[in-house]
């Protein structure tokens, strides 16, 4: 009789519970929805409060977290993204969306084995789902990973074959340096009635894999008379016609690509080093700008920032710019070596060296840096280590030390 009775209120209780349940699941609904459209009207901090309105509605709902996980992740706030992201698997552990999810998260935080571990539960969890492993083949190309991405697309291709995938797979190819398997897929969707525009550009990258820029040429060319509009192709025969030492037809093809595609940084980037080659350092200088206000974090355009003032003769700025490098990469090699040639330029002889030094323990097989600090060394009349140095630099190929040593080491 008391196992009934308990029954009974048990059932009461928990039809009691479910009404309130769902009020709440629904009022945390419609507000994320009001989320949902502020940050649509590109109200992001009036978003994040809303979607921090839905989980304290319900703070059992995991898409109310992981709402305000992808807006925590475009503000950079990965820290927060990622807490928001665990919350949501606590309550859905078997998501492998969510865990998807997390994985590319991890990627953006530079955790490349917790992105690994988080990437290999989520296809346990969901085996057969194509979006998944679909994006999984741009995970392994993030973690420079070409075989694993490779491997989900062969999955994909054999369930779905596809023109998209299989251009997909002829770009990794050529990434793989296998760009015999990139043209064979090229030639395979240029045979197709239309045929597929981007194979040929595949083509011209297979070319420029194989040593062929002016065939690499001909294919960016077709493909740019098809599509004219085509940004990359534009960019690409530039790179094959620097390729050729024609770098003032370069120049106009990166002049199109950048007018075609303003926010795309590489291509300004690359446009600032020809024209630093062609003399032009004022332009040089202002790609380089905008290449930074687009992506802080591309160093080869701070290191060419800095090398391109210290051309123009303005040394404080470029030292500035060094300084900034190093902290961004201290592991670079380069970095440090240019910093000792701006330390040099002031006559800071023992900073230069310590920059010099650090340089070669980086890089102790760069023929440059042993020179770079030789030279410092003779200029500080430290004759004996300096000559030293530019040996190093002859054993290791540099010419110009063979030069430097017959005239400051012939005694």
């Amino acid at each position: 009789m008391y196992r009934a009775l308990f029954a009974c209120t048990l059932a009461l209780l928990l039809a009691s519970a479910a009404p309130a349940q769902f009020d709440r699941r629904t009022d945390a609904v419609a507000t994320m929805q009001e989320g949902d459209i502020l940050l649509r009207m590109g109200n992001t901090e009036q978003a994040l409060l809303q979607y921090t309105a839905a989980i304290q509605q319900d703070p059992s709902f995991a898409d109310a977290y992981m709402k305000r996980a992808s807006l925590y992740e475009r503000l950079g706030m990965y820290t927060s993204a990622a807490a928001d992201m665990d919350l949501a698997l606590t309550l859905n552990p078997m998501s492998g969306h969510i865990m998807d999810r997390r994985a590319r998260l991890r990627i953006l935080m530079s955790d490349p084995k917790g992105a690994e571990a988080d990437m290999v539960r989520a296809a346990m969890l969901e085996p057969y789902s194509e979006e998944l492993r679909l994006a999984r083949v741009d995970e392994w190309v993030e973690l420079g990973r070409l075989d694993k991405a490779l491997q989900e697309l062969d999955t994909l291709l054999a369930r779905t074959p596809n023109d998209t995938l299989l251009l997909k797979q002829g770009f990794l190819l050529v990434g793989s340096e296998d760009a015999v398997g990139a043209m064979a897929i090229a030639q395979r969707l240029l045979q197709k009635r239309p045929p597929v525009v981007l194979a040929h550009d595949l083509m011209g990258l297979a070319e420029m894999a194989l040593g062929r820029p002016a065939g690499a040429i001909t294919s960016f060319s077709t493909a740019i008379e098809l599509a004219p509009s085509f940004a990359v192709a534009y960019f690409n025969r530039a790179m094959a016609l620097r390729e050729l030492g024609r770098d003032e037809e370069a120049l106009r093809d990166l002049n199109k690509a950048v007018e075609l595609s303003r926010d795309r940084t590489h291509y300004l980037f690359q446009r600032a080093l020809v024209l630093k080659e062609t003399g032009d350092l004022e332009g040089a200088l202002a790609d380089h700008d905008r290449a930074l206000d687009l992506d802080p974090s591309l160093a080869e355009a701070r290191f060419n920032r800095a090398y391109t003032l210290k051309h123009m003769g303005h040394f404080l700025q470029a030292m500035q710019e060094a300084e900034e490098l190093i902290v961004q990469t201290p592991d670079d090699p380069e970095a440090w070596n240019m910093k000792g040639d701006l330390h040099l330029l002031f006559n800071e002889f023992i900073e230069a060296h310590a920059h010099y030094t650090r340089a070669i323990n980086l890089d102790p097989e760069a023929a440059e840096h042993y020179y770079d600090r030789g030279m410092g060394l003779l200029m500080n009349y430290q004759v004996i280590q300096g000559c030293r140095d530019l040996e190093e630099a002859i054993e290791l190929g540099s010419e110009r030390a063979k030069e430097a040593l017959i005239y400051f080491c012939n005694f």
